[in-house]
């Protein structure tokens, strides 16, 4: 997984997401940058010990691990976002953890936007959408515009890697969506697609 496929924050959790009142708010971090808690955690020493993984055996709503060998590295995806922002502050008070939400950006383009299109409307249509055939959640998303007119593109944040998956293989038919009068194709996320001057 390279860091063009994740957008990873260490300090903030919005809990916005019916999490329980005993799992830390954004107001009891003191660092400035705020991030959506989401269902993937990364977890990796803090130094270049090895994290022995019995650590992981007894988490809340634990449901794939996976483990980068060569960097100690352990994906964590949890069953909901209140589980995942438990396992988060309860590493966060390790000085010996590093412990990160894991996103994955993708782009997408859409055909069937107009200078009538209700923006919030097709916005929360196509947000519903990929959180059901994704069973995962878009914590960000934005439809691109020049000149104040949509170009026909996007890109949004998913909180787990099966969800991009899902979305990008070759062989699915998911990777052509479709919904209402509008449909288009999903791509993996590559920073250099769309440059503020095209």
């Amino acid at each position: 997984m390279t860091t063009e496929q994740t957008e990873q924050t260490e300090h903030k959790v919005d809990t916005t997401q019916s999490v329980e009142t005993n799992v830390k708010t954004p107001s009891e971090y003191n660092n400035n940058s705020v991030r959506k808690a989401g269902r993937t955690l990364l977890v990796k020493s803090a130094s270049n010990h090895t994290i022995d993984p019995i650590i992981f055996d007894y988490l809340e709503g634990l449901i794939t691990r996976s483990e980068t060998k060569s960097t100690n590295t352990y994906f964590l995806t949890f069953d909901n976002v209140s589980n995942a922002a438990k396992a988060f502050n309860k590493f966060r008070i390790d000085s010996t953890i590093r412990v990160k939400f894991s996103y994955y950006r993708i782009f997408f383009t859409i055909d069937g936007l107009t200078e009538s299109t209700d923006y919030n409307q097709v916005k929360k249509e196509f947000i519903e959408y990929v959180d059901k055939k994704t069973d995962s959640s878009v914590l960000y998303c934005k439809f691109y515009r020049k000149n104040n007119k949509f170009i026909g593109c996007g890109d949004f944040t998913i909180d787990t890697l099966t969800g991009m998956n899902t979305l990008l293989a070759k062989n699915s038919s998911n990777k052509e969506y479709s919904f209402g009068s509008f449909k288009g194709i999903f791509y993996r996320y590559n920073g250099k697609r769309l440059s503020p001057s095209e």
